[in-house]
């Protein structure tokens, strides 16, 4: 049966703080306003505006040398999860520090590259009519 049918709490009993007047207490924080505040040591900044000499910098900087395989090998090795290194690498890609590089070929123009093609095919055939003659004539 429920509480609101027997009138009787059910659960676990709690332990209530009150003062004089029957209010539940609340415990103020500590730090209240206008007191002294912790004061956190100011980081520098490595690569990628992360706190320099931690294992995401590290795994920043390989990405920036050699690329994403290499900087999920090495978050690997430092003890890293594998999804956390790709939303590391997602998040810098989407805020545009870095960007992967893709290796194009240069492109040659048509006209020269099918005059390379010609002279090729041109240069075997005389190899190859050299080479005919030269057996025949032995």
């Amino acid at each position: 049966m429920s509480s609101k049918k027997t009138g009787r709490p059910e659960g676990k009993p709690v332990a209530k703080t009150a003062d004089k007047t029957g209010r539940q207490g609340v415990k103020a924080p500590e730090n209240k306003t206008g007191t002294k505040k912790t004061v956190v040591a100011n980081r520098e900044k490595g690569e990628f505006g992360v706190v320099a000499g931690t294992r995401k910098e590290k795994v920043a900087i390989e990405l920036k040398a050699k690329g994403p395989e290499a900087a999920l090998a090495l978050g690997l090795n430092l003890g890293l999860a594998k999804g956390t290194i790709t939303s590391w690498i997602g998040a810098w890609k989407t805020k545009g520090l870095w960007k992967p590089v893709e290796a194009k070929p240069a492109k040659k123009p048509n006209g020269i590259e099918a005059i390379e093609q010609a002279a090729e095919v041109a240069a075997k055939a005389v190899e190859t009519e050299t080479k005919t003659d030269q057996v025949t004539d032995a």
